[in-house]
């Protein structure tokens, strides 16, 4: 069930971030984790209906990239959206492109590759979740200037909330990447599609 939700929620944020005219780094961005979180939660759906498919690398190895490379991206889009709607720093020294956010990328994926070989992914797992924390408190803190809707609160106040249950241990992290990805694709939605005004 975890798998459905991360496709609909992956699929939704690849849709509204595809390529068009313009497109910009942050778009572009978004793109790539919905690529990756719609291929993770395809396989894992791929793999329960036809069993004799599933492979534990390739298991191991796209679930790793959605949960270490993908989410990470987007709560880092999702953060220097939140930072640029604040006013508290200058938002054309945040507006990055492709070659940047791409770079950014690399670097999310060269952390994994060192937490993982020093045998470190919870506090990874921590610190992702954290950065998360602090996109949604940047988003609530643009509300309470008005230049964020109603609905980036509910989904910022979302992801707060799976954070507290994670950490007290009533969410697995098999639902919380998923539910945060949901919660995270709601709170940058309006932003993604237009600037608000």
């Amino acid at each position: 069930m975890s798998a459905v939700v991360l496709l609909i929620a992956s699929l939704a944020l690849a849709w509204l971030a595809r390529p068009r005219t313009g497109w910009s780094g942050e778009q572009a961005a978004l793109f790539c984790s919905g690529l990756v979180g719609s291929g993770a939660s395809t396989w894992e759906l791929l793999t329960l209906a036809v069993p004799a498919l599933s492979s534990t690398e390739a298991n191991y190895l796209l679930a790793s990239l959605c949960q270490y490379a993908a989410f990470p991206l987007l709560l880092l889009v999702a953060a220097i959206q939140g930072l640029q709607k604040t006013g508290y720093t200058d938002a054309e020294l945040l507006r990055w492109d492709r070659v940047i956010w791409g770079r950014i990328l690399l670097v999310v994926c060269v952390i994994y590759v060192l937490m993982q070989r020093s045998h470190n992914l919870v506090l990874l797992d921590n610190t992702v979740i954290l950065m998360g924390c602090f996109a949604a408190i940047v988003w609530l803190i643009a509300a309470s200037k008005g230049n964020a809707r109603r609905i980036n609160v509910v989904f910022a106040i979302t992801f707060l909330s799976l954070t507290a249950s994670y950490f007290t241990q009533l969410l697995p992290m098999q639902w919380l990447i998923p539910l945060s990805f949901a919660s995270t694709w709601g709170m940058i939605y309006p932003q993604s599609l237009s600037p608000l005004k």
